[in-house]
C-alpha cells in the first residue's frame, strides 16, 4: 500500500503543474502582507479612533446588540450572541482586543486561502482515476496483483497527502512572512462553543480552524474523487468538479431562503469554520448536524467511488 501511494505521489511531483499550484499559494501568501500592512497605515491614519476606552466600546457595542437580538429574530442571530458573549468575557476578564497585526493574526487571516487550496485539490483528485483512462495508463495498473480497492484507496490518500502538503505550505509561509513583518507577539484568542468562551493560545486557535476548514476540502476533494471515478475522462471530471465548487454552496443558500430541506444539501455542511463564527450556511444547522450529515455524504460518496471502479469493466 505505501509503495502504491509513493508512486501516486511520484507521478504528481514529476508534473510541471503541482510546483506552478504550490508558487502561487507561497506568491499569494506573501502579497497578502502589503495589503495588511496598508490596512494597518489606514488604521493608524484614522482620526476617530481611540476616542473612548476599550471597555466603554465594547459596553456600548453590547448594548447595541442586545436591543438588535430583541428585536431581530434574523439568521444573524447566532453571530450576534456569539460576539456579545466575547464582549463580556474580554470586559470581566480585563482582556483588552488587540489592534495591532501580530504573526498570528496574519497566519488566522490568510486561513482564507483555504478556498484556493480547496481549488487545487479538486484539481488533483477531479483527475486522479479519470486521467489514467484518457492516457491509457490504467491497464497498466490493472495487470499489477493489486486489487482495484487497494489501487483507489492509494489514490484517495494520495489526494489528502497534497491537501496537507498545500496546508503546510500555506502556515509556514504565512508564520515566516507574519513573523518578519509584524514579529512574534502571541495574543489570546477566544473561541465561542456552546454558549461558552474559551481562551486559547493562538496556535491552537490557529489549528481548530485549519482543521475544521480541511474537513471542507476533505468533502470537495471526495465529490471530485467520485466523478473522477464515475468519468473516465478526465477534463469532464475536472469540469463538473470545479462547477461544483464555484456553484454548490451559493445554490444551496438561495435554496435555504424558500426551502428548509436544503440544509440537507451536502454543500450545507462543509464550512465548518463558519459555526465558529456564528454565521453557518444554512440557518438553523447546528455542527453535530452538519457533522453527521457530513459523514453520511462521505461514506455514500466512497460507496459509489468503490462500487463503480471496482465492478466496472476496463475497456480499451
Amino acid at each position: 500500500m505505501t509503495k502504491l501511494i509513493q508512486n501516486e505521489l511520484i507521478k504528481w511531483f514529476r508534473r510541471p503543474s503541482f510546483y506552478v499550484m504550490s508558487v502561487i499559494l507561497i506568491g499569494l501568501s506573501i502579497i497578502g502582507v502589503v495589503f495588511t500592512v496598508m490596512m494597518g497605515s489606514l488604521m493608524d491614519d484614522n482620526p476617530n479612533q481611540n476616542q473612548v476606552g476599550w471597555k466603554e466600546s465594547l459596553v456600548q457595542e453590547n448594548e447595541h446588540l442586545k436591543m438588535t437580538m430583541e428585536s431581530d429574530s434574523s439568521r444573524d442571530q447566532a453571530y450576534f450572541e456569539r460576539q456579545y458573549a466575547i464582549n463580556e468575557y474580554r470586559i470581566n476578564n480585563d482582556l483588552e482586543p488587540v489592534q495591532d497585526n501580530t504573526v498570528w493574526s496574519y497566519v488566522d487571516s490568510n486561513l482564507g486561502l483555504t478556498s484556493i487550496i480547496t481549488l487545487f485539490v479538486v484539481i488533483i483528485a477531479g483527475g486522479m482515476i479519470a486521467s489514467e483512462f484518457t492516457w491509457g495508463t490504467i491497464k497498466l495498473l490493472m495487470i499489477r496483483p493489486i486489487s482495484r480497492s487497494k489501487i483507489l484507496f492509494a489514490k484517495y490518500i494520495s489526494v489528502l497527502v497534497f491537501m496537507v502538503i498545500f496546508y503546510v505550505i500555506l502556515f509556514v509561509t504565512s508564520f515566516l512572512v507574519g513573523a518578519i513583518a509584524f514579529g512574534m507577539d502571541s495574543t489570546t484568542e477566544l473561541l465561542y462553543i456552546n454558549g461558552n468562551v474559551l481562551a486559547l493560545h493562538p496556535f491552537l486557535y490557529i489549528l481548530i480552524k485549519t482543521l475544521l476548514s480541511s474537513l471542507g476540502v476533505i468533502m470537495f476533494a471526495t465529490i471530485a474523487f467520485m466523478i473522477s471515478s464515475v468519468f473516465r475522462n478526465n477534463s469532464l471530471a475536472i469540469g463538473i468538479s470545479l462547477f461544483l465548487l464555484f456553484t454548490g454552496t451559493q445554490i444551496t443558500v438561495l435554496v435555504s431562503m424558500k426551502y428548509e430541506w436544503a440544509k440537507y444539501s451536502p454543500f450545507a455542511n462543509t464550512n465548518f469554520t463558519s459555526f465558529i463564527e456564528g454565521m453557518p450556511v444554512v440557518a438553523g444547522t447546528t455542527f453535530g448536524f452538519s457533522l453527521v450529515m457530513f459523514l453520511v455524504y462521505f461514506i455514500l460518496l466512497h460507496v459509489i467511488s468503490f462500487f463503480t471502479f471496482v465492478k466496472r469493466d476496463i475497456a480499451a
